[in-house]
């Protein structure tokens, strides 16, 4: 059987393409690590198990920040080592500032999805809608009680129909989490 004409001649331009004599288009360069996504890359990298403990740890800040202090420090030193490395200090301070926006955004969207049935995609879809104007009013809220936030999650707790206080409350920790991740510059 005589191979066709342009299988051959296929197979001749890829061998001649990679050949070392060719100049061969360089490697991507990959993007230098940011903080957001160095703590992401944390956040993924520690064992299922203890991801689904901290979104599970219950239904208010306390709980979560209990659960990340009492977190084995081991388990979190081996999620590092599974990550790029900080080429800065700035990057490194930016991640340490993204680490806890990662972590209670995932906490809040485990409860939200858990204890309301709302989809994290609703959060994103309905997170978009919200204006510049009431997401500064939102940022206020870094410093007060969950209850004091209330009112400015109030919008975004009409559009996804939760009215609950508990509801209210983690709705309130989640946008928090989404301000600080977009703050974070590094």
């Amino acid at each position: 059987m005589t191979p066709r004409p342009a299988f051959a001649a296929a197979v001749a331009l890829a061998l001649a393409a990679s050949s070392p004599g060719r100049a061969q288009p360089p490697p991507a360069v990959a993007p230098a690590p940011t903080g957001t996504g160095i703590a992401t890359c944390i956040w993924n990298a520690l064992p299922n198990a203890t991801r689904a403990a901290l979104v599970a740890s219950g239904p208010t800040i306390d709980d979560i920040g209990k659960a990340v202090g009492d977190m084995n420090p081991a388990l979190m030193e081996l999620a590092k080592s599974q990550c790029p490395a900080a080429p800065s200090k700035a990057v490194e301070d930016a991640a340490r500032e993204a680490w806890a926006g990662v972590v209670m955004s995932r906490w809040a969207e485990g409860q939200l999805a858990q204890r309301y049935h709302v989809a994290p995609a609703d959060l994103t879809r309905d997170w978009a809608k919200v204006p510049a104007s009431a997401r500064d009013q939102i940022a206020t809220g870094f410093d007060k009680t969950p209850e004091a936030s209330r009112p400015a999650i109030a919008p975004l707790a009409a559009q996804l129909k939760l009215t609950d206080p508990g509801a209210l409350d983690l709705l309130s920790a989640w946008a928090i989490a989404q301000i600080r991740l977009a703050a974070v510059t590094q």
